[in-house]
């Protein structure tokens, strides 16, 4: 059986994939949106089978920056996603050779995440609804304790 991430690879649909649309949407039963971790565990089951997994991810993970908007929903998308590659102590593939998706990426790629990390929390900010900004700062505390960049918003 194919995973959703080796149909991404062959059709070269790494935004749509990290964003968990069309095909490639998987339902959190208990809120109906996308539950970005699904994707990973198929990405990454997918990349252990692979000599060199590094720069598969990499080149796919670069190609989903290069299309994030201000929008709040690419920027928890992406806040996601980031959040789902710092589970890589799980998963040695993901972290092979002092690899760092992260921190690996271009001065560029590295910019367009720390707008978009500066914008969520502005306009998470702006909103003012509790519930978000402590999401939000509990999403941000586990991507640090699990090895995270420590300010996304300044990479």
């Amino acid at each position: 059986m194919i995973s959703n991430f080796e149909k991404a690879l062959n059709r070269d649909e790494f935004p749509a994939y990290f964003r968990g649309a069309g095909i490639y949407f998987t339902k959190d039963p208990d809120w109906g949106t996308q539950l970005h971790i699904i994707n990973w565990q198929g990405l990454c089951g997918f990349l252990k089978t692979q000599k060199s997994p590094e720069p598969i991810l990499a080149n796919a993970f670069k190609k989903y920056v290069a299309t994030i908007n201000n929008t709040v929903e690419d920027a928890n998308d992406l806040l996601e996603n980031i959040g789902c590659y710092y589970m890589r102590k799980k998963i040695p593939a993901l972290a092979a050779n002092g690899f760092d998706l992260i921190r690996d990426l271009s001065r560029n790629e590295k910019q367009i995440i720390s707008n978009s990390m500066g914008f969520l929390r502005q306009e998470l900010n702006k909103a003012n609804n509790a519930q978000d900004i402590e999401l939000y700062n509990r999403r941000m505390t586990k991507l640090l304790n699990d090895g995270g960049p420590t300010n996304l918003e300044n990479l």
